[in-house]
């Protein structure tokens, strides 16, 4: 069988909290929020026949569920992978998302049951994959956005998520043609990765598309849309065809960043025009809750996490894990290395500052006897193995997140702010001065290592 969206939520086993209870749609946002592992709703009210999904990225034992391995391969396993020779998707004449067809009259994008995530957004929202492709190289792009419901076929989507989708976009509007579009909603998690990932220059002609294969180890199977010169995953569970009008812009958003701030706020987006919606009997809505601490944060910085963590590895250091933690909303870079020389990990924090994405204004390393995943852990060490006037590094008028409230706008760019940074170095002395380090040894009670070790009922 095929993985998908169906095969991932069977081999999640009692990890899967399965709510079967009705469930009003205006609580969706925060039940996902109070769950905290892989949810699933079965019963929705006022939408007979769908289910609804969210959370397979929030942990790492959730990723390490998606990718089939784990949690210490995570990261070594997806940077191999994203390497990989990219392999073009195989055409097939159908599949499941093509057995219910809708067209014409009967399309009604209020019939999904996309939610409100925050208080301030505008209405129900569904966030979606997108694919387009570029007309001047064919290229596909395949990337994340929000789109929000205008009316029965209309909506509006952020285009500022994906750099690439911008310029594709642009190239659209410069021969004033439509643009088009297609979202793609309930595939494998491994596809979600993808879309996440930017494809490097030197692989321009290829898509994100062309790289699921190596994540999934099988062929990508895609079918045409019934109205699109577009390719479309064969075993999503639903996707929305139609085009993009050169030039017609409405207002769009509030809706929340990673950081879980209101910006950039209301801005002018594109507006989208269905065609045709195609999905498969009894369809599971996949959603990301964009609020509070969820995939929001993790999967956007997943792919981003491998390749930082492989570029540190090839620079000698003994890391151990990178991540951009959620209660950082990616804004801050957490680094797990067990430290060989003195000025190894300063070289390590400024690396992780200057990467591109997302532009972290906090970069902290830490030992590796510290847990990326626990506060308690986080804040442990910077209380006690930091000096304030040796182990911290502030870097003045930087290049920040376009969607941190702190930094300061640049004119004529929305996309582009300013800010400070601040480096701290937080693991014990490195492994060349070992008695130094043997002060900073952790106090644990005895057989704390042994997994197995349990509370007799």
């Amino acid at each position: 069988m095929p993985k998908d969206l169906r095969t991932h939520l069977n081999s999640l086993g009692s990890s899967l909290l399965t709510v079967q209870s009705e469930v009003d749609i205006d609580y969706v946002s925060a039940l996902i929020n109070h769950a905290r592992s892989p949810v699933l709703f079965r019963n929705i009210k006022g939408y007979a026949g769908w289910s609804l999904c969210d959370l397979f990225f929030a942990r790492r034992e959730h990723q390490a569920t998606v990718l089939g391995c784990a949690k210490h391969e995570i990261l070594p396993l997806l940077a191999q992978k994203l390497s990989s020779t990219p392999q073009a998707p195989q055409r097939v004449a159908s599949g499941p998302v093509k057995q219910v067809v809708i067209k014409g009259d009967r399309i009604d994008l209020a019939t999904l049951p996309g939610f409100q995530h925050g208080e301030r957004d505008p209405g129900r929202t569904l966030m979606t994959m997108a694919i387009c492709r570029d007309p001047a190289t064919g290229r596909a792009n395949f990337s994340w956005t929000r789109m929000t419901p205008l009316d029965a076929k209309r909506a509006t989507f952020f285009i500022g998520s994906s750099p690439d989708m911008r310029a594709i976009a642009a190239r659209y509007e410069k021969i004033a043609e439509p643009m088009p579009l297609a979202f793609v909603m309930g595939t494998h998690p491994a596809y979600e990765i993808m879309a996440s990932y930017s494809i490097p220059g030197h692989l321009e002609r290829f898509g994100e598309l062309d790289l699921v294969h190596a994540l999934i180890g099988e062929p990508v199977e895609v079918v045409p849309c019934e109205t699109l010169p577009l390719d479309v995953p064969a075993h999503a569970e639903v996707v929305i065809e139609g085009f993009v009008a050169p030039g017609e812009r409405v207002d769009e958003g509030p809706g929340p960043s990673q950081a879980l701030y209101y910006v950039p706020g209301v801005s002018r987006q594109p507006v989208f025009r269905t065609t045709a919606i195609t999905l498969r009997e009894k369809p599971i809505l996949r959603q990301v809750n964009t609020l509070i601490y969820t995939d929001h944060q993790t999967l956007l910085a997943l792919p981003h996490e491998a390749l930082l963590y492989e570029r540190m590895r090839q620079l000698g250091a003994k890391v151990h894990d990178v991540q951009y933690i959620p209660w950082g909303g990616t804004l801050t870079c957490a680094i797990k290395v067990t430290p060989q020389s003195d000025t190894e990990v300063k070289d390590l924090l400024l690396l992780a500052l200057e990467s591109r994405w997302p532009n972290a204004k906090l970069a902290i390393a830490v030992d590796d006897d510290i847990d990326l995943e626990s506060p308690q852990d986080l804040h442990w060490c910077l209380a006690t193995r930091v000096e304030p006037t040796r182990d911290g590094t502030i870097i003045e008028r930087a290049p920040g997140h376009p969607f941190a409230p702190p930094g300061q706008p640049v004119e004529g760019d929305p996309r582009a702010r300013i800010t400070g940074k601040w480096a701290i170095d937080a693991t014990k002395p490195p492994l060349s001065r070992p008695a130094e380090r043997a002060r900073f040894d952790r106090a644990l009670p005895r057989h704390w290592d042994k997994p197995e070790l349990k509370i007799p009922s």
